[in-house]
């Protein structure tokens, strides 16, 4: 298998001499296969890894047992670990947001601490083959186009998924050949969720009766939608680039081309102002098709998430309600504040330079005598910049929240500490590396954000 799995790394060009890889690692069979098969081949391939594990609090004892073998196993290998406890589904009602939802919310967001404090360049995920099968058929099921069917991408920006191209009884095999043990979750074996009703039910029906090879079928069938994807996406890129004045574009031109190429620039317009599609169906890609086929100046339509979609004098765009409320605290130093907007009390107060400090989600140091000016609590404004921990150089609050794929609604929903238009901490994004501390601070800042 190890050898099935380099091939299929180099295939794809999925790590490169010296990457630094952050592993999900959650103790179950798939991911204790893929972090040893990575540990033994970081040698060949001079890599580091580095293992991730996060207790979701949901299963009890199982969880706390899933944590547990995680760490030993990672003592016994000498792999570099560091595990998370979150509450998911407190998360998620806060969030407003599924179990599922926040569960994978949770996950990118500790792979992503870890990757930022280890200096790291990629995720690693343990999906197989069996994965990719279930994918396409419930991509299917659930009316998908050719992107959704095309399944689950072996490399994805900084996401790489090396054992994609194994199934789940070469990944069983290998785990008891090499006596790696891994932890069973007892849920995967209740058909409650859709996954689980394809994998347990309609996976065994179809092997039996109509095709015995339906995972490798798909798995092939996913990597033909792949190629035929990119090349459209490609195509439609280019269009768009061609017609886009400004994120307006020109009706006449755009109702030359086929109709596979508009519904694919009505999306890259969405994306281009959303920063994602979530929420966003075929039916709102339609709507904005038939307002634009009717071209009538002043006329809208009012999509989700706050946009809408508008005509005037022969042109189209995507545009976000403009309905922003402005919020703004002064923060007194020390002193506490309480934003019913963001729901979040801030702390600040002034400590020793000798005390113990530890930077975590919720906290963040910084050295006060170099600070000038009003510390504020607010959402964004134009000209926001920041100097990222991680980073070289100044960057636009913008183009940091859509290299973090922040929704364009939700932009302003996100607490910022900030002096005049400089942002010493994006609440959950990102803090500056500016205000340090260091050898000669005498004045430590802290400060601390409490949810609720």
């Amino acid at each position: 298998m190890i050898d099935k799995v380099l091939g299929f790394i180099k295939k794809n060009k999925m790590i490169e001499c010296g990457d630094k890889i952050v592993v999900g690692f959650s103790g179950g069979p798939d991911s204790t296969a893929l972090l040893h098969v990575l540990d033994r081949l970081k040698e060949e391939l001079n890599i580091e890894i580095f293992a991730v594990h996060i207790n979701h609090m949901i299963r009890g004892e199982e969880a706390s047992r899933d944590e547990e073998f995680s760490r030993k196993f990672c003592k016994r290998f000498n792999i570099p670990f560091y595990s998370f406890r979150i509450d998911v589904l407190k998360m998620a009602k806060e969030m407003g947001l599924s179990s599922e939802e926040a569960g994978r919310v949770a996950r990118y967001d500790s792979f992503d601490m870890v990757l930022r404090k280890v200096g790291a360049n990629k995720i690693a995920l343990a999906h197989n083959k069996n994965d990719q099968a279930e994918t396409v058929i419930m991509k299917f099921l659930r009316g998908a186009g050719l992107k959704g069917i095309s399944g689950i991408s072996p490399v994805r920006d900084n996401i790489i998924r090396p054992i994609l191209i194994c199934t789940r009884e070469e990944i069983e095999k290998y785990c008891i050949e090499n006596a790696l043990n891994p932890v069973i979750d007892s849920t995967n074996e209740e058909a409650i969720y859709l996954r689980n009703k394809v994998r347990l039910q309609l996976m065994p029906y179809i092997k039996e009766n109509i095709n015995e090879n339906i995972i490798d079928s798909l798995f092939r069938m996913a990597d033909i939608f792949r190629d035929e994807e990119g090349y459209m996406e490609t195509q439609s890129i280019n269009e768009f680039k061609r017609l886009n004045r400004d994120g307006w574009i020109e009706i006449d031109s755009f109702l030359n081309l086929h109709i596979a190429l508009k519904r694919r620039i009505i999306r890259h317009m969405i994306k281009e102002v959303k920063g994602d599609l979530n929420a966003i169906e075929n039916i709102h890609i339609e709507e904005c098709l038939n307002l634009i086929q009717r071209n009538e100046t002043g006329k809208s339509v009012i999509l989700p998430k706050g946009l809408v979609g508008e005509i005037s004098y022969g042109r189209f765009r995507i545009k976000i309600s403009e309905n922003k409320d402005e919020v703004e605290y002064k923060l007194e130093i020390p002193g506490e504040i309480y934003s019913s907007e963001f729901k979040i009390k801030v702390v600040a107060e002034i400590i020793e330079i000798n005390e113990n400090l530890i930077e975590t989600q919720f906290i963040k140091f910084f050295d006060y005598d170099k600070i000038k000016g009003d510390i504020l609590l607010r959402n964004r404004r134009e000209g926001d910049f920041i100097y990222p921990k991680g980073m070289n150089g100044r960057k636009k609050l913008k183009d940091l929240f859509i290299d973090k794929k922040i929704q364009k609604d939700e932009r302003d929903r996100i607490p910022l500490i900030a002096i005049n238009n400089e942002i010493l901490w994006a609440y959950n994004i990102r803090d500056t590396k500016n205000y340090k501390i260091d050898n000669n601070t005498k004045r430590v800042l802290k400060i601390k954000i409490e949810r609720g």
